[in-house]
């Protein structure tokens, strides 16, 4: 069986797509969802609505739902228990299957067949009126071609509503009051589905004479009753016409029935009763109206008391204008606005908005939302914008608003120098277009601080001053056009340490310095790491070493000291200091100091001259020296560096006596361990001496007695 608006094309895919469903389903598959129902109906969407499977665990369940129709075939998934299928075509007929999938098992499909609903009639006008009815025309709805049934209600100002129902695209409703408004809806129904409904307000003409068409209306107004017309009664006004109009005044333009002076008479519905006015003029300005409103207006002339029959026009306000019209979001290349509905009747609004660049370009989109994305734009740029209000082919008062784009952020932030105290930065301008000039903010976060800034330039780069010393700073980059900024660029530096104090050697060994310093005093400095670096300065007093030595070491210490090992004896270094925080390194401290000379080797103490001298000599040592220090016994003396290697004399000793040696290597003021050994001079000296003594005590006694004897014969 065939129905109208569908055919059984959905159907048969209704049966393909449950047989692929459930074919799918395994053992352990859920149970089938419940209760599936469609709980609403739009001209281009279906929203479905079911209940979850009696299984214990629900929530962890993933819903499909496939349909069928009008060459759609879709399927979607949802972990929702509603879903509407959105970009349907209206008054058409879809099949639908939902099914659950949970733990790899999907369950059989439920099925259910929809319309969606018709699109709402078009262009919908009175065609005719009398005073007791109003004829109806109107174009069916776009989309497919259906048998429609047509239905229109009325409403008159005492709320007595009638209804009425056609297959035509035209209808009159009889039996009305004359010169009242009605309230009507026309809406269109396909396979027991309603269209939205479309509105129209109007009223009825004056007794014994033809209205014209009309549009809205206020609710509740009053019949306009102009005065009866006798039979010499002059012409009517000609050709009345809407001249102008405010979302609260009409004005309007008619010309004069001859040449004659004539009082004009306007009457219109006021609030509660109705207002005639009269004018000598041939235009007349209705005000205190309200918007988006249709009137009917009645103009009449009068002549010596006599008035002649009324003329009538419908005429409506404009809508008022927009209201709060602001920017709710913006981008690089578009600008999103949002605005309040105008103040007034509840209407079928088309709002306009048009936008025009500094370079003169512009463009126009209309919108039945409250909101529109404006996109195409200019990064960087400001536009004029202007929204207004259509409501029948009559529009509102423009709302203005400047607005501008997003610029591009800058890019190529970087540091072009620092000091202790200091950061220079430097970026490259966004790219867009070159006018106006940018402004550039600079904010900037110490570690564990609050921010700081920002501060402002038109140059591309800036240098940020009173900072802290060796500690690290989150700078914040970005550009500003037209009071509008753009994305932040953020970079994290640190300014230098400042320098180490009190630098200075503590030991000095032949192959080891022990350096010692002071910290800075900055807030910091606990963080700091310290780098040592070295290397040898050369000795000008000696020829070059013919080991070389090691250039520009690097070692780095948390600790304020550091011994320096594994150097050559006796050479001059160049030792340079500096504190560090996050591989930036502050300014260096310089000291230059010599590792102390290596000991000597006393390799021969020789006696000479019969025990009364002794010859010594030792090696050269490796390294730097520049004199020796020899000491033996209580004698004391230096000898320079061409000494070692070559016998040195000592003099004036004892022979046969012990004496101790040292010699000790001197070098840049330091001097080396002394090398000491015991020398014995030797025995000889003592024996040629011991005979001499003999024989000279031998000798005095011989002249002793000698003298004795000469003595005695003298006196006798």
């Amino acid at each position: 069986m065939t129905r109208a608006g569908g055919g059984l094309a959905p159907l048969g895919s209704l049966v393909l797509l449950s047989l692929c469903a459930w074919t799918g389903a395994r053992t352990a598959a859920p149970g089938p969802v419940r209760n599936l129902t469609v709980w609403n109906q739009t001209n281009s969407s279906i929203s479905l609505r079911w209940a979850p499977p009696g299984d214990p665990s629900p929530e962890n369940h993933t819903y499909w739902v496939r349909w069928a129709g009008e060459g759609k075939d879709e399927t979607r998934n949802t972990t929702d228990v509603t879903y509407t299928a959105e970009g349907l075509a209206p008054a058409s007929l879809y099949a639908f299957s939902v099914w659950v999938e949970g733990g790899g098992a999907s369950s059989h499909p439920t099925t259910l067949i929809a319309n969606s609903a018709p699109n709402p009639v078009g262009d919908l006008t009175v065609e005719s009126r009398t005073t007791s009815s109003i004829t109806l025309r109107w174009e069916p709805p776009h989309g497919p071609n259906r048998s429609y049934t047509y239905w229109v209600q009325w409403t008159d100002d005492g709320n007595k509503t009638g209804t009425q129902s056609t297959a035509d695209t035209r209808l009159t409703v009889d039996a009305l009051k004359p010169w009242s408004s009605y309230e009507l809806a026309v809406w269109v129904e396909n396979m027991n589905i309603r269209s939205s409904r479309t509105l129209l307000r109007t009223a009825t003409g004056f007794l014994g004479r033809a209205g014209k068409e009309g549009l809205h209306m206020r609710p509740q107004r009053p019949q306009l009753t102009p005065p009866p017309v006798p039979s010499s009664a002059p012409n009517p006004v000609r050709d009345l016409t809407v001249e102008n109009r405010t979302n609260s005044s009409i004005t309007l333009r008619w010309a004069p029935p001859d040449t004659q002076s004539y009082t004009y008479w306007v009457q219109y519905p006021g609030d509660g009763k109705n207002e005639t006015r009269n004018s000598t003029d041939v235009t007349y300005t209705v005000e205190g109206l309200t918007s988006a409103t249709s009137y009917p207006f009645s103009v009449w002339a009068e002549r010596h008391g006599v008035p002649s029959a009324a003329q009538t026009q419908e005429g409506s306000t404009a809508p008022s204008p927009v209201g709060d019209l602001t920017v709710e979001s913006r981008t690089t290349s578009s600008l999103s606005l949002r605005w309040g509905p105008p103040h007034g009747p509840d209407r079928s609004y088309t709002y306009w908005v048009q936008w025009t660049g500094g370079g003169g370009e512009t463009g126009t989109r209309s919108t039945a939302d409250t909101r529109v994305t404006v996109d195409g734009l200019k990064p960087g740029s400001a536009y004029e914008l202007a929204v207004w209000v259509e409501n029948r082919n009559i529009s509102g008062s423009r709302t203005p608003l400047r607005a501008a784009t997003v610029p591009h952020a800058v890019t190529s932030l970087r540091i072009g120098g620092r000091t202790t105290s200091s950061i220079a930065l430097s970026w490259t301008a966004p790219q867009g277009p070159d006018q106006p000039p940018y402004t550039y903010w600079v904010s900037w976060t110490l570690e564990g601080g609050a921010a700081a800034g920002p501060q402002s330039t038109p140059d591309t780069r800036i240098t940020v001053s009173a900072l802290e010393a060796g500690s690290l700073y989150t700078f914040t980059v970005w550009a500003e056009r037209n009071g509008v900024n753009s994305n932040r660029k953020t970079l994290l530096v640190a300014t230098a340490p400042n320098e180490v104090t009190a630098l200075q050697t503590t030991t000095q060994t032949n192959n080891s310095i022990a350096l010692q310093w002071e910290a800075p005093a900055d807030p910091r400095a606990q963080l700091y790491v310290y780098c040592v670096q070295w290397a040898g300065g050369g000795d000008p007093q000696r020829e070059a070493d013919p080991k070389g030595h090691k250039v520009d070491q690097i070692a780095r210490t948390s600790e304020t000291w550091y011994v320096v090992e594994a150097l050559e004896p006796g050479t001059p270094y160049n030792f340079s200091v500096w504190a560090e925080r996050s591989d930036v390194a502050g300014s260096t401290q310089r000291l230059r100091a010599s590792t102390a000379p290596d000991p000597v080797t006393i390799t021969s103490c020789t006696s000479i001259s019969s025990g009364y001298g002794l010859t010594l000599t030792w090696t050269c040592p490796p390294g730097g020296y520049v004199a020796f220090e020899l000491q033996v016994g209580g004698q004391q003396g230096s000898w320079d560096r061409a000494s070692c290697g070559r016998g040195v004399s000592v003099w004036d000793l004892q022979p046969a006596q012990s004496y101790v040696a040292t010699v000790r290597t001197l070098w840049d003021g330091l001097r080396a361990p002394s090398a000491s050994v015991t020398c014995h001079t030797e025995s000889a000296g003592v024996i040629a001496g011991s005979i001499v003594g003999v024989l000279l005590f031998l000798t005095l006694v011989g002249l002793l007695v000698f003298f004795l004897r000469r003595y005695i014969q003298s006196r006798e």
